[in-house]
């Protein structure tokens, strides 16, 4: 989908219910030329993933298996899920 930033500055929510919902990216313009880009985010932080697992019966203790794991990983690979 293409803005223009004037489009954007109207109907912000419009666009962003578009991205959200639809998964779609927006590039927006500024006379005739892209000047951003508007994408879903992709991923969670650990604070996030934790607050959704909670909401489904995650436990104290599987946040710390599963911090066991994610130090582990970061040991081997490096970045792993650290915020």
């Amino acid at each position: 989908m293409i803005v223009t930033a004037t489009e954007l500055a109207n109907d912000s929510n419009r666009v962003l219910d578009r991205v959200i919902e639809g998964g779609e990216i927006v590039e927006v313009q500024r006379h005739g030329h892209t000047v951003a880009e508007i994408r879903p985010k992709i991923g969670a932080s650990r604070s996030e993933a934790l607050r959704l697992l909670r909401g489904r019966g995650f436990t104290e203790s599987d946040s710390r298996q599963l911090q066991a794991a994610m130090d582990a990983a970061a040991g081997v690979i490096g970045y792993a899920g650290r915020d």
